[in-house]
């Protein structure tokens, strides 16, 4: 039986310099702090979860921006590293549909401070319509069909995508020098 064809997707793992970011990295003394979906390697589109406005962290919900756009526009500096994961072609279909809902219902989901102190503590605690970074990203995957952790997606964090099975990390550095390294895989 042939096999389908191998698409990839990338979560962009990264490391912002922000109050929540440097909180979260010394409270769990983890490297990254924040995680985002790409569809292709160009990350030109990143979905995630994160500040509507760069300036109003309490304005936070569904964000589409790029490696050049929204946050990482302004901050070019910030460290990432960039996950390499192979799909179907129904799975990336999937995660289209998936994303495509969000979108057209942006104004419903809320970011979940409370659920980052849940995932903290250890309690998988699902809130609706209310959503934070590693956990849209591990839900979205796994409408898809990729279920790739043992654990709830509310338990899931960014720096649990650096060691997925099947993953390959193809880029480590700054989000501004990703296009320059020629890392468009």
């Amino acid at each position: 039986m042939p096999q389908e064809p191998q698409f990839y997707i990338y979560v962009v793992v990264s490391r912002t310099d922000t109050v929540l970011g440097r909180l979260i990295r010394r409270s769990l003394h983890v490297e990254y702090n924040h995680c985002s979906l790409a569809l292709d390697g160009s990350l030109d589109t990143i979905y995630s979860f994160g500040r509507k406005e760069l300036r109003n962290v309490f304005r936070a919900g569904f964000v589409t921006e790029g490696r050049a756009d929204g946050f990482f526009g302004v901050h070019r500096r910030s460290d990432i590293s960039v996950v390499r994961l192979p799909v179907t072609p129904a799975q990336l279909a999937r995660l289209r549909e998936a994303i495509a809902a969000f979108h057209l219902h942006r104004a419903l989901y809320k970011y979940s401070l409370l659920g980052l102190w849940y995932c903290y503590l250890g309690i998988p605690k699902k809130r609706e319509n209310r959503y934070f970074c590693s956990q849209f990203v591990a839900e979205v995957l796994s409408e898809a069909g990729l279920s790739l952790f043992d654990k709830p997606e509310t338990l899931v964090r960014p720096h649990d995508f650096l060691a997925l099975p099947g993953g390959t990390v193809v880029y480590r550095g700054e989000i501004g020098r990703y296009a320059a390294a020629g890392a468009q895989i």
